[in-house]
C-alpha cells in the first residue's frame, strides 16, 4: 500500500481507507449530521498526528466513530414507504456471483473458478477497473499472481501461478462490528491478497483462519488439485462448505447470503441481508453450468455463456445499468449510482489461464491471459 500510496501522490492513509471501505462500510451507525455552515469541512488531511505505532486502519476507525457518529441504527420494520430499490442499497453495492468448477464437471479435466462482479458502474464508465500481473523478485518466495481489482486496491479476485485461486463475495450479519483497537485487523482486502501470496493450499486457509477480523463476507478458494471450499466468514466463525474430485456434485456458486448448511443449522448469528437479487443469482448460474457439468462436458465458453443469464433483468446475474431516479443519486459519491456487472472473469487454475472482459460479459470484449 505504501508503493501504491507514493506511485498515486498520495498518503498512505488515503490507500488504506480504500483498501477499508468494505470493512467500514459494513459498520451500522446513525447518520453522520450535516457540518454546521460556521465550521470547516474535515478532510483526511486534518486528522490529528498520532503516534507512530498508531495504524493508519486505527485512526481511521477512531475518526469514523467519533466523528458525530451516534449509536448503531436501530432496526425498523420495512415497509412500503422506506422499502428502497436494489440499485439504491449502499450497504449491498458490492456484489458478486461465483462458481468454483472442478475437473470432473469438465471436458478437459481442467478446475475453474469464477466470477461476475457487480459494483457501481461509475468503475467502468471511468475506467477504474485494472488488470494485475505480478511476478515478485525470487527472494521472496512468493508465486506470480493475476488479479483483477480496482485502482488503488490489493486485490478482488485472481490466481495465482501455484494453481490456487479466489473470488469473494459480500455477506452481511448482525455480528458485524467496529474493530477491536487492541489488536491489530487487517482490511479483507489485504486477506484476499494474503491467501494469493502463498504457493500451498493449506497455508492459504491457515492464513484466512487466523486472521481476526470483524466484518462478515465470503471467500471462494480454490486449487487446480481439485479442490474448493466456500467460507462465509464472520467475525466469531467460518461455515464451510467443501467440494473436491469425489463429490457429488462438482461445482459451488455463491451470491450475496449465507447458504452453508453450517450456518442455516444455526441461529446465533443472523444474515441481515435486505434482500433482492441474490436470493435468485446464484440459482440461475447453476442452471446455467448444470446441463454440461452433468455430462462431464463443460468447457470455459459454457462459463461465459452461463454467467450471460438475464432473468431478472436488470438486477440479473448479468447486471445492467437500471435508470438512476435522480442526478443526486448519480453524483452523490464516487461509489454512488446504478450498479451493474463491472468484470466477467473465469480462471483455468489448470492452465494458470484467465479469460476476462470489463463491463456486462453479453457486450464486454474478453481478453486473454497467461501465467508463465
Amino acid at each position: 500500500m505504501r508503493g501504491v500510496a507514493a506511485g498515486a501522490g498520495v498518503t498512505v492513509k488515503d490507500i488504506v481507507l480504500l483498501n477499508a471501505r468494505y470493512d467500514l462500510s459494513h459498520i451500522k451507525f446513525e447518520a453522520v449530521p450535516e457540518t454546521p455552515a460556521e465550521e470547516e469541512p474535515r478532510t483526511l488531511e486534518a486528522v490529528p498526528e498520532v503516534p507512530q505505532e498508531t495504524s493508519a486502519v486505527e485512526v481511521a476507525v477512531e475518526e469514523y466513530k467519533t466523528s458525530k457518529v451516534a449509536e448503531p441504527t436501530e432496526k425498523k420494520p420495512i415497509t412500503e414507504e422506506n422499502a428502497v430499490d436494489e440499485d439504491q442499497q449502499v450497504e449491498v453495492a458490492e456484489e458478486c456471483t461465483s462458481a468454483i468448477i472442478l475437473a470432473p464437471a469438465t471436458r478437459n479435466r481442467e478446475v475453474f473458478t469464477a466470477q461476475n462482479w457487480d459494483m457501481s458502474h461509475r468503475l467502468v464508465a471511468e475506467d477504474a477497473i485494472i488488470y494485475l500481473e505480478i511476478h515478485p523478485d525470487p527472494s521472496e518466495n512468493i508465486p506470480s499472481m493475476f488479479l483483477v481489482t480496482e485502482a488503488g486496491q490489493l486485490g478482488r479476485s485472481g490466481c495465482n501461478s501455484a494453481g490456487l485461486g479466489l473470488t469473494a463475495n459480500s455477506l452481511q450479519s448482525n455480528m458485524d462490528l467496529a474493530p477491536d483497537l487492541s489488536i491489530p485487523i487487517p482490511p479483507s482486502g489485504a486477506l484476499r491478497r494474503l491467501f494469493l501470496e502463498q504457493s500451498k493450499y493449506s497455508v492459504g486457509l491457515k492464513c484466512i483462519a487466523r486472521t481476526p477480523r470483524h466484518v462478515a463476507f465470503n471467500m471462494m478458494v480454490s486449487s487446480a488439485d481439485d479442490i474448493g471450499m466456500c467460507l462465509e466468514v464472520t467475525p466469531q466463525t467460518i461455515f464451510r462448505s467443501v467440494i473436491s474430485s469425489g463429490s457429488e456434485k462438482p461445482y459451488l456458486v455463491h451470491s450475496n447470503h449465507f447458504q452453508t448448511g453450517p450456518f442455516l443449522s444455526q441461529t446465533q448469528i443472523a444474515d441481515t441481508y435486505l434482500g433482492g437479487s441474490s436470493w435468485y443469482r446464484g440459482d440461475r448460474l447453476e442452471a446455467g453450468l448444470r446441463k454440461q457439468a452433468q455430462k462431464e462436458n463443460l468447457i470455459e465458453q459454457d462459463i461465459v455463456l452461463a454467467f450471460q443469464d438475464h432473468a431478472g433483468y436488470p438486477h440479473s446475474l448479468c447486471e445492467h445499468v437500471a435508470e438512476a431516479k435522480s442526478s443526486k443519486e448519480e453524483n452523490s459519491g464516487p461509489y454512488s449510482g446504478p450498479t451493474s456487472t463491472v468484470c466477467c472473469v473465469v480462471y483455468n487454475l489448470s492452465k494458470r489461464s484467465v479469460r476476462v472482459c470489463k463491463g456486462c460479459p453479453c457486450e464486454g470484449i474478453f481478453q486473454d491471459f497467461e501465467l508463465r
